[in-house]
């Protein structure tokens, strides 16, 4: 119900609009009266009316000064003015001051009431807009965190023009202004596999031992990337101490994590950098870092600095795994297979070990490292590299180096392959699932990040990261795309109301729904089904 109040300094009119209409049989409640402005003015801060009907002419306070005093006061109040004068000035002044309706008098009950249901129905369309506004507001706050983790790998990336960083990252609450810059590319790895679905768990707890360290820090802009991998962006003013800053972050780390979790960290640091687009290059050298791991180990904090001072040249680190293709196979790349290979051969010339037999036994013990690692992974070898099965025949047949190595390196480029697969569909299973829960669920209004993640057994958190990372895209839009889908189909093919299409595909507010339809589409749903 709607509470009206009246103002009106004839006693006949606000008789015959209090008494002549049935108020009871409307959806509006007669709250109370006044004969001018003046005497209104504290009773209608009491009542707290909805609508406020007004003569413009009264003594003391006229209507066009009430007005201006609650629209100032009470904005949300619809005010309707009543005059006996047809004038434009008056006319202009109450369209100035924001006055919903202006009725000359005589005003007969049924063009009072119409203009009442005009109010209300202003009233119902306003309150929408906000809940829906209260809707997207509350949306936009659920996926804030990875809306900044978007924002903060396209940045990275270099994906974002200058201009806009320092816009995006004001409304992203994000402190992004400095001096100097240093990125570091932390990668978590559990020790520990044998407790069933403990790998979340224990990458969660790691990241939260992170976050209580590096959110006491102003100067620190954290984000997770993908799960077990977290970039820290290190902020200051000296360039010279800020290195320091990030080895002594990276020790503090490593160490509370490893201690406290059966993970361990990988920490790649980038050199220190002037300016916005620095971000990027000490980006870049943290993830050139990555093409090392294999040389160092997981196990080490590595700035691009040791990387240049110590390496010399990469072809000689690679001879400290020399003997072993177990560990290449581990952290390898398969651009570098072949330089691997090479570097084998040349350490069997350096040593003068030509021989057939010590060839097929070297072939061997790449095959045998090959085997153990892809048992590790869960693999079948003999799906991978079939002659496997007749395997000494097979070596019999390496007759020179040159076969060697071509052996040698088709098969670490399977296994490779094998590998690198493996990881990228790691989590396709938990995605399909999901999404054919999505496809069978949609037009359930309830159902949401809880209910989809609880059925794929996975932490809300988690799913919405993996989600987002694996799918291209974030739950809420995947839902709201299935069901605008949908809902083009039904108003192709039915001919069912908006509303009811709305409750079909899971939207108990059909405005809501109507909002969404034009957002993913361009068009209202009455423009689309009245396309060709």
């Amino acid at each position: 119900m709607y509470k009206i109040f009246l103002v009106d300094d004839e006693v006949v009119v606000r008789h015959g609009i209090r008494d002549c209409i049935n108020w009871e049989q409307t959806d509006f409640v007669f709250s109370g009266e006044a004969p001018d402005g003046e005497f209104a003015l504290p009773l209608i801060l009491e009542i707290k009316p909805d609508i406020l009907i007004t003569d413009i002419k009264m003594p003391f306070m006229d209507g066009l000064e009430l007005s201006q005093i609650i629209r100032k006061n009470m904005p949300w109040v619809k005010i309707i003015i009543l005059s006996g004068h047809d004038e434009f000035g008056f006319a202009r002044e109450a369209m100035r001051i924001g006055v919903t309706e202006y009725l000359l008098k005589p005003v007969t009950a049924d063009d009072l009431l119409k203009s009442l249901e005009k109010v209300k129905a202003l009233i119902i369309d306003e309150k929408k807009e906000r809940e829906n506004a209260e809707k997207i507001k509350k949306q936009l706050a659920d996926n804030a965190p990875l809306f900044k983790d978007k924002f903060l790998s396209e940045l990275l990336l270099g994906l974002v023009p200058p201009v806009e960083v320092i816009d995006n990252c004001e409304k992203l609450n994000i402190n992004i202004i400095s001096k100097f810059y240093i990125v570091e590319i932390i990668e978590l790895e559990r020790t520990k596999k044998d407790v069933p679905d403990g790998e979340y768990t224990e990458v969660l707890q790691a990241e939260t031992l992170i976050d209580n360290i590096v959110v006491k820090n102003s100067e620190i802009i954290k984000f997770r990337r993908i799960l077990g991998e977290i970039i820290l962006i290190i902020k200051g003013d000296n360039a010279k101490s800020m290195e320091e800053t990030a080895y002594s972050l990276a020790q503090s780390l490593k160490y509370e994590v490893e201690r406290k979790t059966s993970c361990i960290l990988g920490i790649n640091i980038g050199g220190v950098r002037e300016r916005i687009q620095g971000i990027m290059q000490s980006y870049k050298e943290a993830e050139e870092i990555k093409n090392y791991r294999y040389l160092y180990g997981k196990r080490k904090i590595l700035g691009i600095n040791d990387i240049k001072s110590d390496m010399g040249s990469k072809k000689d680190f690679i001879k400290i795994y020399m003997n072993s293709p177990y560990d290449f196979l581990k952290c390898g790349l398969k651009s570098d297979v072949r330089y691997f290979v090479n570097d084998y051969i040349d350490n069997l010339n350096d040593i003068e070990m030509k021989s057939p037999i010590y060839i097929h036994y070297l072939f061997m013990d790449v095959v045998i490292n090959a085997v153990r690692f892809i048992d590790e992974l869960g693999g079948e070898i003999e799906k991978l590299i079939p002659w496997v099965a007749n395997l000494e025949s097979f070596v019999a047949g390496i007759d020179s180096i040159e076969k060697f190595g071509e052996l040698t390196e088709l098969t670490l480029n399977k296994i490779l392959e094998f590998r690198d697969t493996r990881v990228e569909k790691k989590y396709d299973s938990i995605i399909n699932k999901a999404k054919e829960y999505i496809q069978s669920n949609f037009s359930n209004s309830a159902i949401s990040l809880n209910s989809v993640s609880s059925y794929v057994n996975v932490s809300p958190s988690h799913f919405s990261t993996i989600f987002s990372q694996e799918a291209g895209e974030n739950f809420i839009e995947y839902l709201t795309k299935v069901r605008v889908k949908k809902a083009m189909e039904l108003l192709k093919t039915t001919s069912l109301k908006s509303s009811e299409i709305a409750y079909s595909v899971g939207y108990n507010d059909p405005h809501y729904f109507c909002y969404i339809f034009k957002k993913a589409i361009g068009v209202t749903p009455k423009e689309y089904r009245s396309e060709a």
